[in-house]
């Protein structure tokens, strides 16, 4: 596809050259480059950082290592809580399994034959240098963080989040009964310090940088995010919801081994009650007050955390000091204890309060414009796209239904729904409120099941296809109700559906594609505005793009006129008309605004209370007694 220099796109039929140099083509698209110059940003100033505090002499070197400890934590559960939106309590399981893992292989022999001395030969002979003893840690956390991913992929909100304290709960009380391998209560101590070197500590921290950000800029980490905005929009554009939440899992579970690792040898112990509540909600403060959506806002909690912490602690063992004596009117100054987790408490209100975002925001620091400013040149900039979004529907395509029912319960919301699109044909489906028009699309989505019936989509029975399916088989979709991804660029929220039309082209390739599509929607201006932040109508049409870019034999549009003024609603008639021209698909149009429907389609379906009540051209519709007298009325007719 590539050669040096120049980019082939082919989209059936059309060739494009792209003139660019080879390795910007295939790597550097905007996503990445923010992951990149992000990344780059976030080290240095953790080292600058280091040198300042170290030179002033404001820390000790330990607590400066544990620092960079809870960055590799926070970067650890942020990639996984940020970029699906569920809260997980159980990472720091992960964390206490590598720490116990590594520990069996660093531990003298001598020492570890009286600690653990039921253990295998070979781990009771083992004495690795850390760096090396952290390879098992990392295995056996992914190992289980394919096990439980299983089992957390599957769930949403509050169940997942009980589901995962489960998770923390059940390893806890095994740290705990399983004495010959982790010394119960007593816990496991004797590990060499002096392995945790800064070299090692600081390497440690780029390739979480690396890991991390390559899993948020990839295919997987958009579609994940895609999925936390808006489930049921990310499965009409063909996302199989579970695979981003399950590799996310797992690739988190490896990050927190390694700082289990590191934390355990860096403090000399591993203890049960060190991998519980108390380092489960120091981790819960560091994402909720840098800011989970991002790993800028993990990396800035992670140091916020580690030295106010400190603080904390030195400021509760000094009022210690006065416990007992008098201070007031003969009070005695009461034993001062839990101010760490006090302060962290109201530290999290008042955050989730005034800047629910975080410190940091949602958007990562290379992705500021003060960032892109301050680079200049050498930030780099996506060239225009070269060519012209198209595709070709076949002619023969056909989209049709058979005696298609839907109830819940005795409810009936739609019965003998029978409806035929055939590519180049704009049909519509009109009717009252409640009449399931929109029971009608959502079943022949995917995102409801017939309870009767059949859905053939070219020549194939598709009635129980998951929406996914569906949507890469050749059906886009908008919702009545509007549903983008909020929190995701105009463009990226295109680059979701063409990265599962066209899943072997480059990142750029993607972007460069998506980008074509906005500009045949009038939204390339807007490419990089998030996409909550478009007027109503740029909205609507964001989502007809984002369904487009799917390259879809057949356009489910569900009232995408609806809230539009009269030059949008002139505006979206024209571009309907253009892109059946363009590109022969067959759209369906749910819709209330009759004067549309009657001027575009070339035939129409009419539903009343779940029934289909007539169908034909529009004249003949508006001609029809029973339509007239369920939804057009006398007037609209005559008219």
């Amino acid at each position: 596809m590539m050669s040096s220099g120049e980019n082939v796109v082919k989209e059936e039929g059309l060739v494009v050259q792209h003139k660019m140099p080879a390795f910007f083509t295939r790597f550097l698209d905007t996503r990445t480059r923010i992951s990149i110059w992000s990344g780059i940003a976030l080290f240095l100033g953790i080292c600058g950082l280091l040198l300042v505090v170290s030179g002033l002499g404001l820390a000790s070197d330990r607590l400066l290592k544990l620092g960079c400890v809870n960055v590799i934590a926070g970067l650890g559960v942020g990639l996984f809580c940020g970029s699906t939106g569920i809260l997980s309590l159980g990472h720091v399981a992960f964390f206490g399994v590598g720490a116990y893992v590594s520990a069996w292989f660093t531990i003298p022999p001598a020492l570890k034959s009286l600690l653990l001395p039921h253990m295998p030969d070979f781990i009771l002979a083992a004495h690795w240098p850390l760096i090396f003893a952290l390879v098992p840690a990392i295995l056996a956390t992914t190992i289980l963080g394919v096990l439980t991913g299983f089992i957390m992929q599957r769930l949403r909100d509050t169940s997942a989040v009980i589901a995962s304290f489960g998770f923390l709960v059940i390893f806890y009380l095994l740290f705990i009964g399983l004495k010959p391998l982790t010394n119960g209560k007593s816990a496991l101590y004797g590990m060499p310090g002096g392995d945790v070197t800064w070299p090692l500590i600081l390497g440690s921290v780029i390739v979480t940088l690396v890991i991390a950000y390559a899993a948020k800029s990839s295919v997987t980490g958009r579609n994940a995010e895609a999925m936390r905005d808006d489930e049921p929009a990310a499965r009409s554009v063909g996302i199989v919801s579970e695979w981003p939440i399950l590799v996310l899992w797992i690739i988190s579970a490896a990050i927190m081994g390694l700082a289990g690792g590191l934390f355990s040898h860096a403090i000399g112990i591993a203890s049960p009650s060190g991998f519980y509540l108390e380092k489960t909600f120091a981790l819960i403060v560091l994402i909720i007050v840098g800011g989970y959506r991002s790993l800028t806002g993990c990396v800035i909690g992670a140091v916020f955390v580690t030295f106010a912490e400190e603080l904390f602690k030195n400021i509760e063992e000094y009022l210690g000091g006065f416990a007992g004596q008098e201070f007031l009117f003969g009070i005695e100054f009461p034993q001062v204890f839990g101010l760490t987790a006090l302060s962290f408490s109201l530290m999290i209100l008042l955050v989730l309060y005034y800047r629910p975002e975080g410190i940091a925001g949602y958007r990562e620091m290379a992705a500021a414009r003060w960032f892109r400013k301050m680079l200049g040149k050498w930030y780099g900039k996506v060239p225009q796209s070269l060519f012209e979004a198209s595709y070709r529907v076949p002619e023969k395509a056909i989209l049709r239904t058979e005696k298609l029912h839907k109830s819940y319960g005795s409810l009936c919301a739609m019965e003998c729904a029978d409806i035929e699109v055939r590519a180049g044909q704009i049909v519509g489906l009109i009717g009252p409120n409640g009449a399931g028009k929109s029971t009608f699309i959502n079943v022949i989505t995917g995102n409801l099941f017939a309870t009767s019936g059949e859905i053939i989509l070219n020549g194939e029975t598709a009635t129980y296809w998951s929406a996914a399916k569906l949507a890469k088989s050749g059906l886009g979709r908008t919702f009545q109700n509007i549903r983008v991804f909020s929190s995701l660029t105009t463009l990226e929220n295109v680059i979701v559906a063409v990265n599962v039309a066209q899943p072997g082209l480059s990142h750029l390739e993607a972007e460069m594609t998506a980008l074509s599509w906005l500009n045949t929607l009038g939204l390339a201006d807007q490419a990089e505005v998030l996409a909550d932040g478009l007027a109503y109508g740029d909205q609507r049409r964001l989502e007809i793009a984002r369904a487009l870019a799917l390259h879809p034999h057949f356009l489910l549009l569900d009232e995408p006129a609806a809230g539009m003024n009269n030059s949008e609603t002139e505006s979206l008639t024209a571009l309907l008309r253009d892109v059946v021209k363009r590109v022969g698909c067959g759209i369906l149009l749910v819709e209330h605004d009759l004067p549309m429907v009657m001027s575009l389609c070339d035939s129409i379906y009419v539903f009343n209370k779940g029934e289909q009540i007539a169908s034909g051209t529009p004249v003949e519709v508006r001609a029809n007694p029973v339509v007239i007298e369920a939804y057009i009325g006398e007037e609209t007719s005559e008219a």
